[in-house]
């Protein structure tokens, strides 16, 4: 009988033929956070910047078993996670953006979509990836996490996945009253500015680390493809328990 290894070795030489890699999913890593979720019984996740719920679909895939609160700013693309989601009891969804304060801001939009952000972008991303280019704004409501987890009355344990081009800094500050309760936290980092006034790898995993979290994974690098720089990576942090 073959083994999976020789199994998956024969798979990925037929794939590597076409110029594609096949791999394990979710990776190691990634199994290692579901399990420490399952075993700090963390069954809710905030999927901030959740465009039109790619992560929240790849999560439940992976094998997470909870409640996913989707929050998205952008109308058009909340329009889309809204109707994706009445078909899950467990899929609650918030046309909302985070930050460090309440109130309102002007959000830009991409031609992609996923690349829309508070922030004014850097030339560097739009040479890289066209498609990143804002077309429009939009007045969108945000309020500090502190103050969306007590309107919508929610007090429990949570795992927090931030994908909010470069304002993950701001909405990190407006998660300060409610820190301690976060018992994992998944969220973009850059190694070369991408959005104007954003916060690099290195502040932000001292600030994460200084709040009793630990460094879990790095997953799913952005490098320019003229030279190969690393631009950007998912960082995965765990709270030290």
């Amino acid at each position: 009988m073959i083994s999976k290894i020789e199994l998956y070795s024969k798979i990925n030489d037929l794939f590597h033929k076409g110029g594609l890699d096949f791999r394990r999913f979710p990776t190691p890593n990634f199994r290692s956070l579901l399990k420490y979720l399952k075993d700090n019984k963390v069954n809710h996740c905030f999927d901030v910047g959740a465009n039109t719920g790619q992560y929240a679909k790849m999560l439940w895939s992976a094998g997470f078993k909870g409640t996913i609160y989707s929050l998205e700013p952008q109308s058009q693309a909340f329009k889309k996670l809204h109707e994706k989601s009445v078909r899950h009891s467990e899929w609650k969804t918030f046309n909302i953006g985070l930050g460090d304060t309440d109130g309102t801001a002007m959000i830009n939009i991409s031609k992609n979509s996923v690349s829309s952000s508070i922030l004014d972008m850097n030339k560097l991303s739009m040479d890289i990836i066209p498609e990143t280019e804002y077309i429009s704004k939009e007045e969108i409501k945000v309020n500090r996490l502190d103050t969306f987890v007590k309107e919508i009355n929610f007090n429990k344990r949570l795992f927090l996945k931030i994908d909010a081009q470069g304002f993950e800094w701001k909405i990190l500050q407006g998660a300060e009253g409610y820190l301690d309760n976060i018992y994992a936290l998944e969220l973009e980092s850059s190694y070369v500015s991408l959005y104007k006034d954003e916060k690099l790898f290195d502040e932000m995993k001292t600030f994460i680390e200084s709040k009793g979290f630990y460094l879990c994974s790095l997953e799913s690098g952005f490098s320019d493809p003229r030279n190969g720089r690393l631009l950007q990576v998912e960082m995965i942090f765990l709270r030290e328990v």
